[in-house]
């Protein structure tokens, strides 16, 4: 894969409840990010999902950065984060404002100290494509930054919240990893070091479900998400999530939710 640094949006529309001012991905590339220190008078979120770096704080000790990390920096708190010189990592970023961040960080949801690695981080392409979506009207903005809040909310959950053990913690990493990829449950149970009845047991004893059970309702918990935050059509939606078609993704949405996407979406958002 050929490095690429491309920008998803730049200068979004300011709405009541914040604006997303920046978005991008890094892919397999080296970021920017002006040294030693910089300050902005916005939020900004890292989420590097391959490779590493470092976070720098403002008394000039270094945190480490690995695949699954997360950052959010408040406004004008001095820092700097990045690779080391020629190493390059895989990253969505956005900045951000508004009075709907401004309540996350007041109660300690988001920009509490630097990088941190939830044990369950959300889709990375569930993030990428919420920042890349295109809103038509000041709701539809709303709508997807509330996608954003939504997001950050679910990686800054306590590690230790779930109580699970680490073969299923690192299980939910990988089913919860990029919903579009065909992944075989037997390859998870490879993945964690357990055979696969072993894991399969484990993981519906301490989750609830089995694995595969729980991969597909991600999937589709993402495409309610995306329904009810984006406008992106049905279609659009099975091709992100990586459904044959809108049909196959209907008839698995009404089999999960009792009623089909687009009657979930009328019930679920404002015009």
């Amino acid at each position: 894969m050929e490095p690429d640094t491309r920008i998803l949006v730049s200068d979004g529309p300011a709405t009541r409840i914040g604006q997303l001012v920046l978005a991008g991905e890094v892919v397999d590339d080296e970021p920017w990010m002006p040294s030693p220190l910089r300050t902005m008078d916005a939020y900004i979120l890292s989420f590097v999902f391959g490779g590493s770096g470092s976070y720098r704080h403002a008394d000039g000790h270094l945190s480490p950065i690995e695949a699954g990390s997360v950052t959010v920096v408040l406004p004008n708190e001095p820092h700097w984060y990045g690779t080391a010189p020629g190493e390059t990592w895989t990253e969505l970023f956005a900045v951000f404002t508004g009075p709907l961040f401004d309540l996350l960080a007041n109660v300690g949801i988001v920009g509490t100290g630097g990088p941190h690695h939830p044990r369950a981080t959300p889709s990375a392409t569930t993030l990428r494509t919420l920042l890349s979506a295109a809103p038509r009207s000041q709701t539809a903005a709303e709508h997807q930054l509330l996608g954003l809040a939504d997001w950050l909310i679910d990686t800054a959950r306590p590690s230790d919240e779930s109580g699970l053990s680490a073969a299923v913690a690192g299980a939910i990493d990988l089913l919860a990893d990029d919903l579009t990829a065909s992944l075989s449950m037997r390859t998870v149970a490879e993945r964690i070091a357990l055979p696969y009845d072993t894991f399969r047991r484990r993981f519906t004893a301490e989750v609830g479900s089995s694995p595969l059970a729980f991969r597909n309702g991600r999937r589709l918990q993402a495409a309610a998400n995306l329904l009810r935050l984006t406008d992106l059509t049905t279609r659009e939606i099975a091709r992100t999530l990586g459904y044959t078609d809108e049909f196959h993704l209907s008839k698995r949405f009404r089999a999960h939710f009792g009623t089909p996407p687009r009657t979930y979406r009328l019930a679920n958002r404002r015009s």
